[in-house]
């Protein structure tokens, strides 16, 4: 019964079972930007599963062992709540706080408590590969339906959020580095890295397709740091020759018709000017205004209420008369922005408009933790759990560099980072209790 939860009476523990069926199946789904209501119900269904869970004496004890990244996740969620409490918005906070981090924190608390073996956390990682799987095969036949009947020529291939293909870059740039890292560094056969290459090499035409700079950048910083964790040397050595051929080929190009948009990654202008950023800047800008307004408490949990924000402060009516960069992102032909449609575009930024600059710090105390134990980790424990680190680490770390012009502070990428961080944390926790059994 390898990777099943055991009872004391040597029996399969079926409760325990239960909800790691329903924390896999939470996993298998977040890729998918659709099915919205088949997550909230997985979501439900595992809260009234784990309930049993609570009055276990070995749970609760898991629960209350040191360790600081559970310990800064739980004054997060405090304090996300005590804000929310004395936002501005309340309702519109309390409406947010059960739907994303509710979530995250039950993904985050079945990892670090339930997964007790490294089968276990591999499982996990599969459920999200064969996930984005799915999702690749599918917009794959949407992107194809499309090209059969029009040319790359003219122009980028149209996307929404009713396709599976709306938000696959998006997606990618946390998918693909954790595959490539799982192919090479785990003990996986011949036959699953064959599947796992080609799932890669699919994964790579669709991001390259959809027109997107900013998830390749993240996929080839990502495996230069994963290669650098395995000491792979002659490995990291090709990726920075394929880059070098990549780059010059592109340089001596006069015209790169559909791809013309990645030749500005070679270019500095790219990552430091407003234009370059895709008028980043502007929004940035814009957002830092409505931070310094209310600094220490925030606008309150969920980020949609940012137009109500800069309705409600007059940011709208200035930016309209005196900047027409911000009010072009914020309000576009409207006299006020709309609920729901702009966002801080910076992960940072966004914690901090929500949750203030406290919560920020909290925020940004709980991710060195992560990577603090999990480097520590890469150096001693069983040689499975150092593989399973190096995969983990490698994927958040594409994580947050998505996050750089991104917000994915809530979500499918943010809800799996969670996942991942409870792995790590249960690896530890695992680490920690057979240390404690071999003492005694």
């Amino acid at each position: 019964m390898s990777g099943l939860a055991i009872a004391a009476n040597g029996k399969p523990d079926r409760v325990i079972q239960v909800v790691l069926g329903l924390w896999f199946g939470l996993l298998f789904i977040q890729p998918f930007e659709k099915f919205v209501a088949v997550k909230y119900l997985l979501m439900v269904g595992l809260l009234i599963a784990a309930v049993p869970l609570a009055l276990r004496n070995d749970i609760r004890q898991r629960l209350c062992g040191r360790n600081i990244v559970l310990s800064l996740a739980l004054s997060i969620v405090v304090w996300c709540i005590a804000v929310s409490a004395a936002s501005p918005y309340v309702a519109d906070s309390f409406h947010a706080l059960p739907r994303d981090l509710l979530l995250q924190a039950q993904l985050l608390l079945v990892g670090c408590l339930l997964v007790r073996s490294a089968e276990q956390a591999r499982t996990a990682l599969w459920m999200i590969v064969g996930g984005f799987a799915a999702v690749s095969v599918l917009s794959s036949f949407e992107v194809g339906a499309y090209l059969l009947n029009h040319s790359l020529s003219e122009g980028q291939i149209p996307r929404s959020h009713k396709s599976f293909w709306g938000g696959y870059a998006t997606m990618a740039s946390f998918c693909l580095p954790l595959i490539i890292a799982f192919a090479a560094s785990t003990a996986a056969t011949m036959q699953q890295r064959v599947v796992l290459g080609a799932l890669v090499i699919l994964g790579v035409v669709l991001t390259g397709l959809y027109g997107s700079r900013s998830p390749l950048l993240v996929v080839v910083i990502s495996v230069i740091v994963l290669f650098g964790l395995l000491r792979a040397w002659k490995a990291l050595a090709a990726v920075f020759l394929v880059i070098a051929l990549g780059t010059g080929w592109f340089a001596s190009q006069s015209n790169l018709g559909y791809l013309e948009k990645y030749r500005s990654l070679a270019e500095t202008d790219t990552y430091v000017t407003n234009q370059g950023l895709s008028l980043r800047l502007d929004v940035w800008s814009g957002v830092v205004e409505l931070i310094e307004a209310r600094p220490l408490l925030g606008y309150g949990y969920g980020w949609k209420k940012l137009a109500w924000a800069i309705n409600d402060g007059g940011y709208a009516e200035r930016w309209k008369a005196n900047d027409p960069g911000k009010a072009a992102y914020f309000l576009g032909e409207a006299e006020k922005a709309s609920y729901g449609k702009v966002n801080p575009h910076n992960y940072f930024l966004q914690v901090a408009f929500e949750i203030g600059i406290p919560g920020l710090l909290l925020v940004l105390a709980f991710w060195l933790a992560v990577f603090w134990q999990g480097l520590q980790g890469l150096a001693r424990g069983p040689v499975e759990h150092q593989r399973l680190r190096v995969v983990i680490l490698t994927t958040l770390l594409a994580y947050l560099l998505s996050n750089v012009a991104n917000g994915f502070w809530v979500g499918g990428l943010a809800n799996m980072a969670c996942a991942l961080v409870g792995i790590l944390v249960g690896l530890a926790l695992n680490e920690q209790s057979a240390a404690v059994g071999e003492s005694k």
